[in-house]
């Protein structure tokens, strides 16, 4: 017996020490890898991504301002201060957003509390370049930002000249607009507060985050309308709002909308107005496509929309806007209901969506067809997690996310199974299937929770008429996909055995019809008819 006893102690100190060593070697990804099932559980999962670096801006030295020694010296006489050409970044000051342009692999950073614009390469490599003083030719003075919110950047392919085929578009909050200007830091453009015709005169018009279309349509969004963003036309002219959030059917909408049909337009005017929730930011695809999402605690309706030109959520036609956002459901936790709120949207360049929750401090990411690949991230002080994230960029498989308490960018890299699953669902999106079988096997060789990788070998299986297989596959991970291939296998079973059903109905009617005659001479015999 204490033999057995030390045997079973030391296997016990065994697992513990085991244990530990795990944990110490697991250190440095603070957060758990999770994913859902189909029924919306929670199950544990392998994770995409992990993170690469974390950076402020004392990680960078010193920045060089994009004017001129010229510009410098008229600012220097404008604002009767010395403006150096050099200067030391420091720290960030609550930066509210990122731009990556992929034409020229900058990151545009909105370095909100120091009122400037800081540009540097996707790789952090190129010296900083600050941009705080732009030239206005009407005023003939250079001028600065307010708390700017918002970037976005586009090209202008036909333009002579190199300055001005770059076109930065800056939401310029506490200023009251948009400015529009050209890399050398000249103004070309403003968009400020439309008339009162079209925009309420007690609304404020301070713009949070912008996007143009290919067209040069002028996007902004105004967190205090609920009425969408407000489009301007490529001359500066107000033209429309874009993309209004529906009303949310709450259990009061609905009972307002009963009595006011009931009710005399007198009486029913002092129910409250129901209005939608406005959305707090939005990204715009290669294709044109506007995605907005909607930071909402309890709102269900539009958290996430994709809009086509004409500002129709073309995600309902496709099924996908019932879809729940974020995590699946919300916890409770010290006193405190911890839900998703969605505060930002990133398209990547081969239709990727990630989606920021502001709420729990993850990253969602989904395929262009709404299904969920990974979840990553959290809340909290260590590397990788977040306090207050405010904006994610992604390029080249690198993700970018910002944090405006921390003053910081962590970028997130992404892994070897990560690298499997984008492999299959390129090839899957490319419609080939039966190429996409490997990697979705190797998938579930490292995951065996992941269940989308079910969905991608019941395709790739259906592709290859193997029915029963793709059904096996289907079977409660996709009602959708299991009843097309339960469809095609019946098909085929009556087409495979079309003979023997043949033959079988050949005799029946064989043997109904011998029955029936024997059935009238038994009835003749019996009636004496036949001797």
């Amino acid at each position: 017996m204490p033999t057995m006893k030390k045997i079973a102690a030391s296997a016990v100190s065994a697992i513990m020490a085991v244990s530990m060593l795990c944990s110490s070697a697991f250190a440095d990804q603070p957060y758990e890898g999770y994913n859902y099932d189909w029924w919306g559980d929670p199950v544990p999962s392998q994770t995409g991504y992990v993170v690469d670096r974390v950076v402020t801006g004392l990680d960078f030295g010193v920045g060089k301002r994009y004017n001129s020694e010229a510009q410098l010296k008229e600012i220097s006489e404008q604002t009767g201060k010395e403006v150096p050409a050099e200067e030391v970044i420091e720290e960030f000051k609550e930066p509210q957003d990122l731009f990556i342009d992929r034409q020229t692999n900058s990151l545009y950073i909105v370095d909100s509390g120091n009122n400037r614009i800081l540009v540097t390469d996707v790789e952090y490599k190129n010296q900083f370049i600050i941009m705080d003083y732009f030239y206005n030719p009407e005023t003939k003075k250079y001028e600065t930002l307010k708390n700017p919110h918002g970037i976005f950047v586009r090209h202008d392919n036909n333009s002579l000249n190199e300055n001005e085929s770059t076109m930065i578009y800056i939401a310029d909050y506490d200023n009251n607009r948009v400015i529009g200007c050209y890399a050398d830091g000249t103004i070309f453009q403003t968009f400020t507060r439309p008339s009162d015709e079209f925009y309420g005169a007690e609304v404020t018009f301070q713009p949070n985050k912008v996007v143009v279309d290919v067209a040069g349509n002028v996007y902004v969004n105004i967190l205090s309308i609920t009425d969408g963003a407000v489009m301007f036309a490529p001359d500066g002219s107000f033209s429309n709002y874009f993309g209004a959030n529906r009303v949310e059917q709450t259990a009061q909408a609905i009972a307002n909308k009963f009595w006011r049909t009931i009710l005399s337009r007198e009486a029913a005017a002092s129910f409250i107005q129901a209005v939608p929730m406005e959305f707090n930011n939005f990204d715009i695809d290669d294709d044109g496509f506007i995605y907005t999402v909607t930071q909402s605690k309890s709102a269900t309706t539009d958290i996430f929309k994709k809009m086509n030109p004409a500002g129709e959520n073309i995600l309902i036609n496709l099924g996908y806007s019932d879809y729940t956002y974020g995590d699946m459901a919300s916890y409770y936790y010290k006193n405190q209901t911890y839900g998703s709120q969605i505060t930002d949207v990133d398209v990547d360049e081969n239709g990727t969506i990630r989606l920021l929750d502001f709420g729990n401090g993850r990253i969602f990411e989904y395929t262009d067809e709404c299904d969920l690949l990974f979840i990553y991230g959290g809340k909290g002080n260590q590397k990788g997690l977040f306090t207050n994230v405010t904006a994610i960029e992604a390029y080249n498989s690198v993700v970018y996310v910002l944090d405006s308490r921390k003053n910081s960018i962590t970028t997130f890299k992404r892994t070897e199974f990560g690298d499997i699953v984008h492999e299959a669902m390129s090839l899957y999106n490319l419609g080939k299937y039966e190429e996409a079988s490997g990697p979705w096997q190797e998938v579930l060789t490292r995951d065996s929770n992941y269940w989308f990788a079910y969905i991608g070998l019941g395709n790739s299986e259906l592709s290859q008429g193997n029915y029963s297989e793709a059904m096996n596959y289907f079977y409660r991970n996709s009602r959708a996909g299991y009843n097309r291939a339960f469809k095609q296998y019946r098909m085929q079973f009556v087409r495979d055995n079309f003979n023997v059903f043949m033959i079988i109905i050949l005799v029946l009617i064989i043997a109904l019809i011998v029955l029936s005659k024997l059935r009238k001479h038994f009835k003749k015999k019996k009636a004496g008819g036949i001797k």
